[in-house]
């Protein structure tokens, strides 16, 4: 799995990251934001995206500071200790969304694929899938993404210019109306379905050019807020604030009621939540990926086989408990905002605050023994 000649290019980097990120925001942000604020949703994700391109800048100075694996770089600037600690939460929020994430890939397959099927047997086989294909490695699963990118992206572009008929300007009105409290929550909301690009740390021994992973996550998360803002906006004008404040999947809603001109295909619905699928399935073989490198890293695995393993089991399990559990979504995404997104904003920060003052201390010692 973690090979010596895993390399794969930015370009690879920005498209998965952009399917890690895109599927669970545009599937679950509209409801979110609309509840909040209406129609001035669309600054809370300009916000969030700014919070973003910030915690992008502060990443990219320390990859810049990097020889080895992002490990290695926590271990020599602030100890042993404290990376330990790091990495458990690091391990925390990836098994954690992984489970979430494998919980909504396989509703949406049981909701509008396979009403038939049963929780356990697509749930073992999307998570099988997902820790064979990081077994194989990430040089062909970021081939494999980079063909489905515009296989997915053409037919969603489609569809959304399509709905644009349906789309009542009047909607999208009242604006600027949500006091600040509001309009910040959503702001962190948003900032919550940011945190994958977070993984970026982990992957500079895995990429050409690793320094530059920084400027390629922040192209790959524009994109997406524009997207998500272009979404956001033709929903708002299709439902109403309102109405897609209630609904479950507004979007996914909106493309069964999207025809294709001349009517001769009828089901494009299911063929457009392959969309969705494929991205939900793209971040959950992202968070197996991260979390098995974060076991491996922890207890220093020479392969990978056991990592793999336990990630993977715990990853099914957490999928299964937020399944049976329907409090558990509402306490995640407590933990989301008020845990992970403080947490993992943070530690770059700490990481840089100790290197400055570590390589101030070896100048003072410098000079003094000049003197």
């Amino acid at each position: 799995m973690f090979a010596d000649n895993w390399k794969i290019s930015l370009r690879q980097v920005r498209r998965l990251l952009v399917l890690d990120i895109f599927g669970l925001s545009s599937l679950m942000m509209p409801g979110i934001l609309s509840s909040l604020t209406g129609a001035d949703g669309i600054f809370c994700l300009l916000f969030g995206m700014a919070g973003g391109c910030l915690l992008l800048l502060f990443m990219g100075a320390n990859l810049k500071q990097m020889k080895e694996s992002y490990y290695h770089y926590m271990v020599k600037t602030v100890g042993q200790f404290l990376a330990d600690f790091f990495m458990v939460f690091y391990f925390l929020y990836f098994i954690t969304l992984c489970g979430f994430v494998l919980y909504q890939a396989v509703t949406l397959v049981l909701s509008w694929m396979l009403p038939e099927g049963g929780f356990w047997w697509v749930g073992l086989l999307l998570v099988l899938l997902a820790a064979y294909g990081t077994a194989r490695g990430i040089e062909g699963r970021a081939r494999v993404y980079e063909i489905l990118f515009w296989f997915l992206g053409a037919p969603l572009l489609v569809m959304l210019f399509l709905a644009l008929q349906k789309v009542d300007t009047d909607q999208w009105a009242p604006i600027v109306y949500s006091n600040g409290g509001d309009i910040l929550q959503g702001s962190l909301s948003f900032g919550v379905f940011l945190l994958p690009l977070t993984g970026i740390l982990f992957l500079k021994p895995f990429c050409r050019e690793g320094e530059r992973l920084a400027s390629c996550a922040r192209t790959a998360l524009i994109s997406v807020a524009l997207l998500d803002g272009v979404v956001y906006l033709v929903l708002l004008g299709v439902f109403g604030g309102n109405t897609m404040g209630v609904l479950k999947r507004p979007v996914i809603t909106l493309m069964s009621m999207v025809n294709l001109p001349g009517g001769f295909f009828t089901r494009q619905d299911v063929v457009m939540i392959s969309v969705w699928f494929f991205a939900l399935f793209a971040l959950l073989h992202t968070g197996v990926f991260q979390s098995s490198l974060i076991l491996k890293e922890l207890f220093h695995e020479p392969g990978v086989r056991w990592s793999l393993c336990a990630a993977s089991g715990l990853a099914f399990l957490i999928a299964l408990a937020f399944f049976r559990n329907d409090v558990l979504e509402e306490v995640y995404g407590v933990y989301q905002k008020w845990v992970a997104l403080p947490g993992l904003a943070g530690i770059p920060l700490v990481l840089l605050l100790a290197g400055w003052i570590r390589h101030g201390n070896v100048r003072q010692k410098g000079e003094g023994g000049r003197d």
